[in-house]
């Protein structure tokens, strides 16, 4: 089952980034998402040359461990003022954190468009995206998440995600991790096969499942259009066992890495939702 597909978590990287290594091979997972610095701070020292090597010398330990980062909460590509160019210069020294690691996958929010609208929002990500990648020469992608619709976000519909990639001059640059708590807080019911159905012709048509580069499997704590961020332990929330297995088992998606941002509580561990993730692939 794991030779067809990469299914591991978000991992903390406390104590040095090459640990998150450590704890994946405990886990017996082959895929890992980690922050590249702490996620609720503008700063950080740079990574240190120990630590770059040691990281890489650990991932050549388990050649099928495939390794993505998400970028910290503070960013806002769609912000101004002050808050836009401390944006910026955190995302550029990101992008250069993933790009020292090795690391090909830097997932994004696309941010808070705040008082100025979806429209005006959009706008102001592809600026910010162009600027950044106009003097980056990385070869790092950066994934847009969907997001669940709280407050100001731009990305809970796929047509803000679509535009975004669409004006920019770099869409080679881009790609799109799918959080399926989000679409479904969204309003993507994803939780009957029919709904699912729907929900990913419309992905296909709108964006394109060649955008498609990873997954966060999460179940979530609220409902479908609740626009509440919230994630679940698989199968425990309003999605359920059988629309969590709706991705699990469509081949189309056999190559691209499923990642889970699940809570690790006193009712599941990650090793927990692990063993559930592969109990619901259809043998």
């Amino acid at each position: 089952m794991l030779m067809k597909k990469k299914i591991g978590f978000h991992l903390s990287i406390a104590g040095g980034v090459h640990l998150a290594i450590d704890k994946a091979g405990e886990l017996g997972i082959n895929t890992l998402q980690i922050f590249l610095k702490n996620s609720n701070r503008w700063t950080a020292p740079p990574l240190d040359e120990n630590d770059i090597k040691a990281f890489k010398s650990k991932w050549k330990n388990y050649p099928d461990l495939t390794i993505s980062a998400h970028t910290g909460y503070l960013i806002n590509p769609a912000g101004d003022g002050e808050n836009l160019k401390k944006s910026m210069i955190l995302l550029k020294d990101e992008i250069s954190r993933a790009a020292m690691l090795g690391i090909k996958y830097l997932v994004l929010h696309p941010g808070n468009h705040k008082e100025k609208g979806i429209e005006e929002g959009i706008k102001c990500i592809v600026r910010t995206l162009d600027g950044i990648f106009s003097d980056d020469g990385t070869a790092v992608e950066i994934l847009l998440e969907t997001t669940a619709g709280q407050g100001s976000s731009v990305g809970h519909k796929f047509e803000h995600i679509r535009d975004i990639m669409a004006a920019g001059k770099y869409p080679h640059r881009l790609g799109v991790c799918l959080d399926t708590c989000h679409i479904f807080a969204a309003g993507y019911d994803i939780s009957t096969g029919a709904g699912y159905a729907e929900t990913m012709l419309e992905f296909d048509r709108i964006i394109g499942l060649d955008k498609l580069k990873l997954f966060h499997l999460n179940d979530s704590k609220k409902g479908c259009g609740s626009k509440v961020d919230r994630h679940e332990h698989l199968g425990l929330g309003f999605i359920g066992s059988e629309g969590i297995s709706f991705f699990l088992n469509d081949e189309r998606f056999n190559g691209i890495d499923f990642i889970m941002e699940t809570p690790d509580d006193e009712i599941r561990s990650d090793r927990d939702n692990f063993d559930v993730a592969l109990s619901l692939i259809k043998k």
